[in-house]
C-alpha cells in the first residue's frame, strides 16, 4: 500500500528463503505422495498374489487328501486280503496302489515278513504306511511363498504409511510459511521460518531413510 515502509534487507532474505522452502516442500510433497501411491500398489499386488497362492495351496491339500484317503481304503482292502490270504485279490490292490504309496507299501511290508497275515487273523493292530504326494510337497511351498508374500504386502504398506506421515509434516511445513508471508512482525516471520526449517531438515532426514519403490 501506498505509504508503507519499504521491506528491510533482512525481510527480504526471510522471504527469498520462504519461498525456496515452498518449492522445496511443494516438491517433497509430491515425491512423498508419489512414493506412497507406488507402495500401495504393491502392497495391493502382494496380497492379491499371496491369497491367489494360498487358494491353490489349498485345492492341492485337497487332493492330496483325496489321494490319502484312496490309499487307506485299497490299503485296508488289501489287510482284509491278506487275511484271507486271497494271494490274487492282494496282487490286484497292490497294482492299483499310487506309485508314492506304493514304494512305502513296499518297504513297510519288508519289515513284517512272516507274521503280517497272523497279526491281521488275530485282530492285531497293523501300522498304516503313510506316502507323501507330490502335491502335499507344492502345497507346503505355496504356502511358504504365500507367507513372505504377506510379509512384503504388510512392509509395503508400513512403508507407505511412513510416506503419508511424510506428507502430514509437509503440510504443516507449508502452512507455517504460507502464514510467515504475511506476518508483519519481522520477529515473528523469522521464528515460522526457523520452525518450518528445522522441521523441514527432520523430515528430510527422514525421507532419506525410506526404500524408494520403482515402477
Amino acid at each position: 500500500m501506498p505509504g508503507d515502509p519499504a521491506p528491510s534487507p533482512r525481510t527480504r532474505r526471510l522471504d527469498t528463503v520462504a519461498s525456496i522452502m515452498l518449492a522445496a516442500a511443494g516438491v517433497a510433497s509430491a515425491w512423498a505422495t508419489y512414493q506412497s501411491s507406488l507402495w500401495g500398489g504393491i502392497q495391493a499386488s502382494g496380497y492379491a498374489t499371496a491369497s491367489a497362492r494360498v487358494t491353490e495351496a489349498a485345492q492341492l491339500e485337497l487332493q492330496a487328501g483325496q489321494k490319502a484317503g484312496l490309499d487307506t481304503a485299497l490299503y485296508m482292502a488289501w489287510l482284509s486280503a491278506a487275511a484271507a490270504d486271497d494271494r490274487e485279490l492282494m496282487t490286484f490292490y497292490e497294482r492299483r496302489f499310487a506309485p508314492g504309496f506304493r514304494k512305502v507299501f513296499d518297504d513297510w511290508r519288508a519289515q513284517y515278513p512272516e507274521e503280517l497275515r497272523g497279526q491281521v487273523r488275530k485282530g492285531s493292530a497293523v501300522p498304516l504306511p503313510r506316502a507323501e504326494h507330490p502335491e502335499t510337497r507344492e502345497a507346503a511351498r505355496l504356502r511358504r511363498d504365500s507367507a513372505e508374500m504377506f510379509d512384503q504386502a504388510a512392509k509395503a504398506n508400513a512403508n507407505g504409511d511412513r510416506y503419508v506421515a511424510s506428507t502430514v509434516i509437509l503440510a504443516l511445513i507449508l502452512f507455517l510459511l504460507g502464514i510467515s508471508t504475511v506476518t508483519r512482525s519481522e520477529g515473528q516471520r523469522r521464528l515460522l521460518v526457523i520452525l518450518a526449517g528445522g522441521l523441514g531438515l527432520a523430515v528430510l532426514a527422514f525421507l532419506l531413510r525410506l526404500p524408494v519403490a520403482a515402477l
